[in-house]
């Protein structure tokens, strides 16, 4: 990551006078999930906004997120619009060295006492990310879905407007179908 390229989401942290807050205002566009350069996120547009509180002894960050990130699709690789809306906090200390005392609280130095949120933005983005990324039930990329269909061991009752449950994508032909009982485990139902 050059650091360059994300000046503007540094936070001095040294002019924040005590008990004052202080609110910035981000936008997270294609130009910076390209620039950062992570694996979960390439497009998106999404607005965060800061908020920094000087308390006694730390600034206290709230951070609250909120837009849209495109993902490919698990079931047909088309790109989809995702919602993002989160809401994380950040504990920032001035010490004699930079430390993760925990996932919610740093040590910065008081030397320097500025932090870079550019990876913070982007990691909270990432994690309001669902696991699973589909598109709603008939969205998904035709030609993609037929082609599922072709080369898919389906079982005549499942329902689903794109034509698939995800047991029909996991199950293969070397799988036994599971769908029936096992005469052998029929003498254990009969001892309850």
């Amino acid at each position: 990551m050059i650091v360059g390229k994300f000046d503007a989401y540094k936070v001095d942290f040294r002019t924040i006078d005590r008990a004052e807050v202080r609110s910035y205002n981000y936008l997270l566009d294609n130009k910076f999930f390209i620039d950062i350069d992570g694996s979960e996120v390439q497009k998106g547009k999404v607005n965060v906004v800061l908020k920094v509180e000087h308390k006694a002894a730390s600034f206290e960050l709230l951070f609250h997120t909120s837009g849209v990130v495109y993902v490919s699709c698990d079931r047909c690789l088309d790109d989809m619009e995702m919602p993002v809306e989160t809401v994380n906090r950040l504990i920032v200390k001035l010490g004699k060295e930079y430390a993760e005392e925990s996932d919610e609280v740093l040590v910065i130095s008081e030397d320097d006492g500025t932090l870079n949120l550019a990876w913070f933005l982007y990691e909270f983005v990432a994690l309001a990310i669902p696991m699973k990324h589909v598109h709603p039930p008939g969205k998904c990329n035709k030609s993609m879905t037929s082609k599922l269909k072709k080369h898919s061991a389906r079982r005549s009752n499942d329902e689903d407007t794109d034509g698939y449950g995800m047991d029909d994508m996991m199950q293969t032909d070397d799988e036994p179908d599971m769908s029936g009982t096992d005469p052998r485990w029929d003498a254990l139902k009969e001892l309850i």
